[in-house]
């Protein structure tokens, strides 16, 4: 396998993972796919390094019991250990107050290669719908904790 192909599912790994992280609740997860300098404009605010990220990431889902985040249509330009990406992204969410909400729209990340793998540097996200959703809290089920090990274990 060439070394463009190899990068190219290496960050899709790493989006996969944010989205199974950002669903099933794993901040440890979550926090360990950004590098420790990272910049992350949350609400259009910049939120710097890794630490500060994950603080903030586990206080906003706090407000949301119920989260479930998609990944789509990625586009990856890399240039040695650096990529650009954008990616589409659609969360259907159930706040505290039970209500559903929808969020539509775009990330755009830089990327940076690690001796450990592919890792966010930065990420920007741009809602380009943020209203009201289709979840009733009456049909939620609850997240099976045998899905945590999915291999069986």
């Amino acid at each position: 396998m060439s070394q463009a192909m190899q990068d190219d599912l290496d960050i899709r790994q790493l989006n996969a993972l944010y989205t199974d992280a950002v669903t099933r609740r794993d901040g440890a997860l979550w926090g360990s796919l950004w590098h420790e300098d990272a910049t992350w404009h949350f609400l259009g605010e910049p939120i710097q390094g890794r630490e500060a990220i994950l603080a903030t990431w586990e206080g906003a889902m706090a407000g949301f019991p119920v989260v479930f985040h998609s990944h789509h249509s990625g586009l990856i330009d890399v240039a040695g250990d650096t990529a650009t990406c954008r990616w589409s992204i659609d969360e259907d969410i159930i706040d505290s107050d039970g209500k559903g909400l929808r969020i539509i729209g775009v990330y755009n990340d830089t990327c940076v290669r690690t001796a450990g793998g592919w890792l966010y540097a930065m990420r920007r996200f741009d809602a380009l719908y943020y209203g009201p959703g289709t979840l009733q809290p009456a049909h939620v089920l609850p997240y099976p904790d045998a899905m945590n090990h999915p291999q069986g274990g």
